[in-house]
């Protein structure tokens, strides 16, 4: 595990989803980059702006909100 799927974990632990990591004022990355960055499967470069931001999200002491939309923000489905 690198130090960016580290930094992910401990996020998810503190109850960060991937899509509130990636909307996160430091990073402002698709949600499927940090889904990419955690699986190992691609990787930041350059790093270390990364790694700083994810490190201050870490520091944060607000948890951030659970849903991403507000309700009854979203269309709803079409009933045939």
């Amino acid at each position: 595990m690198n130090e960016v799927q580290s930094l992910i974990a401990q996020l998810e632990e503190k109850h960060w989803t991937i899509v509130a990591i990636a909307d996160s004022d430091g990073l402002k990355v698709h949600r499927n980059t940090v889904g990419m960055w955690k699986a190992g499967k691609r990787y930041p470069r350059p790093d270390q702006p990364v790694l700083d931001a994810l490190q201050r999200l870490l520091k944060r002491n607000r948890i951030p909100k659970m849903k991403r939309y507000s309700k009854g923000s979203r269309k709803q489905g079409v009933e045939e």
